[in-house]
């Protein structure tokens, strides 16, 4: 029932201020600054890209089962808002939620480092007895390639590394309960020997899908969490963590956009410059100030317009835009409560909110 833990969770925290495809979107890590700047506004961001795999079909479903068990609650049925209720709260309090993620941070290494130890672990056990013929259980060309490169480097020294990433993966192991220690190491693959899928795994732990799914990813994070306290304990596990930035920082494209920032360009100009629509280029301004630390939004919001908005902000008790837009002069337009959103959001951050 860890699934459903999760999205009781996260309906608590939206509090029907966002509908119910935006969760959707957390929970599959969509790469959209307002799912992004969602994740931090409502303390959301460990679930972001936890359920990558989800389908829309699949999730409304779910979400209608809550509502028939009376978990949830609909609010207003035509913006499919949601909230979770008091039979929602006690039973998810009620609940032992043992496990952790960190989304946002780990977006994309958790799925590249987990296809590098399949694939290479794959590689090393079958090249020491001499079988070269293998099914390669990851289908990913980059990931393909990473681990060519790295059997070309240990090649002859097989058992060595294998033993190696046997002993760091049981000093990360250890931490955990036995049951998903055993999970995880079920679903390597070694010589004739297949990992389970997620189907198989269900079954023998007599768990959901879902659950099978979420434990793999927790552990996943919890694994890298580990590389990065101290990567000398684990020196051939931290070579398969991807080393590109995660979701935490500036995407390449709002990057671009800034640079013409710089250059004191409008934002019609960036746009036309960029051949990019304008609302485009305000959601890279939006992400801008959401992660840059030098960034000023006073060209876009005065000081008394950004002074409105946190009143209106304190006032309505919401990050709902509708509600805080309520609240403002009509001359305020969305684009500016969203980077005024995103400078309070980056100071709670700071702050340790």
């Amino acid at each position: 029932m860890i699934f459903e833990q999760i999205i009781l969770h996260c309906f608590q925290n939206i509090k029907a201020e966002r509908s119910s495809s935006s969760i959707y979107h957390l929970l599959k890590g969509k790469r959209s600054i307002q799912t992004v700047q969602d994740a931090h506004l409502y303390s959301l961001g460990s679930y972001y890209g936890v359920y990558k795999s989800i389908s829309k079909g699949y999730y409304d479903k779910k979400i209608h089962e809550l509502v028939k068990d009376d978990l949830l609650e609909m609010v207003d049925e035509q913006e499919a808002l949601y909230h979770i209720s008091h039979k929602g709260l006690e039973w998810k309090n009620n609940q032992a939620f043992p496990l952790s993620f960190k989304g946002l941070l780990y977006f994309d290494k958790a799925d590249i480092f987990m296809g590098r130890l399949l694939l290479l672990i794959q590689t090393l056990t079958n090249s020491k007895m001499n079988f070269y013929s293998f099914i390669p259980v990851v289908n990913n060309p980059e990931i393909e390639l990473w681990v060519k490169h790295a059997y070309r480097r240990v090649k002859g020294s097989e058992s060595v590394i294998l033993y190696k990433i046997y002993s760091e993966l049981k000093l990360c192991l250890s931490q955990l309960l036995e049951k998903e220690a055993n999970i995880f190491v079920d679903r390597l693959t070694g010589y004739q020997s297949y990992g389970m899928s997620l189907f198989q795994l269900s079954k023998e732990y007599n768990m959901t899908v879902d659950d099978i799914h979420l434990i793999l990813i927790s552990i996943i994070h919890r694994i890298l969490g580990d590389l990065e306290v101290d990567s000398t304990k684990f020196p051939i596990l931290s070579t398969m963590v991807d080393k590109k930035s995660s979701l935490s920082q500036i995407t390449n494209s709002a990057s671009e956009t800034y640079k013409y920032f710089l250059k004191g360009l409008t934002i019609e100009q960036i746009a036309n410059v960029r051949h990019l629509k304008l609302n485009t280029i305000q959601d890279h301004l939006v992400e801008i100030a959401l992660y840059d630390h030098q960034f000023s939004i006073d060209r876009y919001v005065n000081k008394n317009e950004q002074n409105e908005i946190l009143s209106a902000l304190k006032k309505a008790n919401s990050h709902r835009l509708k509600d805080i837009k309520k609240l403002v002069d009509d001359h305020i337009n969305y684009f500016q409560i969203r980077l005024v959103l995103a400078i309070q959001n980056k100071h709670n951050r700071q702050g340790g909110n």
